[in-house]
């Protein structure tokens, strides 16, 4: 892999996020708000997409998230590290203050990993012109370019059109750093390839495939690298384990945060027995009207739980009944000396359904909901 110095990755970063202070910018390339690992890679290589295409436009990619927050971003930090690229030559929402100053020299969008503007994004939809992404197609935003299809990882997408653009283009050969960043993507979105996780689709495979050749590694110690990195929560309190993968949705006049844990909801009640306490808190922090926890353990077999708190008891007696139809839910007995307040625990027999599929679901269901709630 390049060196720091050499890596024109880091040469591109560097000088879209000095541009981005001063030059007004054609796209402003960024993911969802969980800043996952998916999310940065895709925004990185899209940017370079754009800006080495036959009509190349300025690209800054943007990670949409506050700097110090990064720390909690563990797998995204270790492939990062592994690749040779800088983490200080990233762009942050919180390297131009105020935000609204870069906004303003901001001629365009390009959404990647997700296909609805959140938070302080959403007051700007006229700016939407590109979208890429692997959820399902909200059908927001009719003046977009968009493809939006059923793949592994949004990273996939990208790379095809790294490979079908770049590969001879402007940009020369694709860099084997970025070509790395692409491949760990995919194979930590697919499960490794694993047809038996129900995700990786034969395009996934064509794309890790040709990374593959120009990465130039082991994809399968790559990929346990970055399982290890991405279940690294050891020095994470509960509010860390919160926010550290969290996505919040607006469904009708509901906001729901639903936030991925890698950890057994049990050990999770023993290891901080207010746990329930600080999830109401933090649902009060971010002014959720539900707050849930998808959590996921892979060993020694791979289990799902659920936390659920709703602001309003009628609300969560109105959306229970879904979550227990479509996640086959199992009341969790809590520890003695556990509080569960009005947060309310599960085992979730459905092991396929996975915040990205719960999100249509909920949407769907919530917004038929009748005030109030």
């Amino acid at each position: 892999m390049e060196k720091n110095k050499t890596n024109p990755v880091n040469r591109f970063l560097s000088d879209a996020r000095s541009r981005a202070h001063t030059h007004d910018i054609d796209m402003l390339v960024f993911g969802n708000e969980a800043a996952d690992l998916d999310s940065v890679a895709s925004a990185i290589g899209l940017a370079w997409v754009l800006e080495s295409s036959k009509e190349p436009c300025s690209a800054l990619p943007l990670i949409p998230i506050k700097r110090d927050d990064f720390r909690l971003k563990t797998e995204s930090r270790w492939v990062l590290s592994q690749t040779g690229i800088d983490v200080a030559n990233l762009f942050f929402l919180d390297d131009v203050q105020p935000f609204e100053t870069l906004i303003s020299r901001v001629k365009a969008f390009a959404l990647v990993d997700h296909n609805r503007l959140t938070n302080g994004f959403s007051k700007y939809e006229e700016k939407v012109r590109l979208i890429l992404d692997h959820h399902e197609d909200l059908k927001l935003y009719p003046n977009a370019l968009r493809r939006i299809e059923p793949v592994g990882s949004c990273a996939t997408l990208v790379g095809e059109d790294l490979i079908n653009d770049c590969g001879g283009g402007a940009a020369g050969e694709i860099p084997p750093s970025l070509a790395a960043l692409l491949l760990g993507t995919i194979l930590i979105d697919t499960v490794n390839l694993d047809p038996n996780a129900g995700r990786v689709t034969p395009r996934d495979h064509a794309v890790a495939k040709h990374l593959k050749l120009i990465a130039g590694l082991d994809a399968d110690k790559f990929y346990q690298g970055i399982r290890a990195a991405k279940s690294d929560i050891s020095e994470m309190d509960t509010r860390d384990l919160l926010r550290r993968d969290c996505k919040t949705f607006q469904f009708n006049k509901v906001s729901c945060t639903v936030a991925s844990v890698p950890l057994d909801l049990e050990q999770w009640m023993v290891r901080d027995m207010d746990l329930a306490k600080g999830i109401e808190t933090y649902a009060g922090e971010v002014q959720a009207d539900i707050l849930m926890t998808m959590n996921t353990q892979r060993t020694p077999k791979f289990s799902r739980g659920i936390a659920v708190f709703c602001k309003s008891p009628i609300l969560f007696t109105t959306i229970s009944a879904m979550l227990a139809f479509n996640l086959d839910l199992e009341i969790i007995s809590p520890p003695q000396g556990f509080e569960g307040g009005d947060v309310h625990f599960f085992r979730q027999g459905n092991l396929s359904l996975s915040r990205k599929k719960l999100e249509p679901i909920l949407d769907q269901y919530v917004s038929k909901l009748k005030q109030p709630y």
